[in-house]
């Protein structure tokens, strides 16, 4: 079963690193990986969906523009059925 990361990071470099972390698994099937690279991004690829099943969002909290915590603020806002760790607390 093909699970999906979504990956929101402003610098290009960490999408690339989390390409070569995860290719064997990306390979192999078990993750599918897709990326962001800003908070208004992360949240229009929410809006239109993201297949398979979404597992995790791993998020910068430093972003120009929107930055990590009000994204997920936002997340939070709009899809309540998420849950939310902004590493102080788990948001449910």
């Amino acid at each position: 079963m093909t699970v999906s990361i979504l990956v929101v990071d402003d610098e290009p470099d960490v999408a690339e690193l989390f390409r070569q972390r995860f290719r064997r698994e990306a390979r192999d099937g078990t993750y599918a990986m897709h990326f962001a690279q800003s908070g208004e991004s992360a949240l229009e690829k929410l809006d239109n969906g993201i297949e398979p099943q979404l597992i995790v969002i791993l998020s910068d909290i430093n972003m120009p523009g929107m930055d990590g915590l009000t994204l997920l603020n936002r997340i939070k806002q709009r899809w309540p059925e998420i849950p939310v760790d902004d590493g102080d607390r788990l948001w449910r």
